[in-house]
């Protein structure tokens, strides 16, 4: 199995900063989209690829939600 440096990868603290939430909804949001995660020296980082996808999937909703 091969796995990606974990200096790609986010951590809880880098995702609540950009989706402007708790670390709370950053562990819902991994366990609710089954983010990839790895571990380096004790800490956790999520896959970049998968934050972004969310990202984007909130941005459209709220795209969607905003009076025209």
């Amino acid at each position: 199995m091969r796995r990606e440096p974990a200096l790609a990868g986010l951590s809880a603290d880098d995702i609540a900063g950009l989706l402007r939430v708790s670390k709370g909804s950053v562990y819902r949001y991994a366990h609710l989209y089954r983010w990839r995660r790895y571990t380096q020296a004790g800490r956790v980082y999520y896959h970049p690829g998968d934050v972004a996808a969310v990202l984007d999937r909130l941005n459209q909703d709220e795209d969607c939600s905003a009076p025209r």
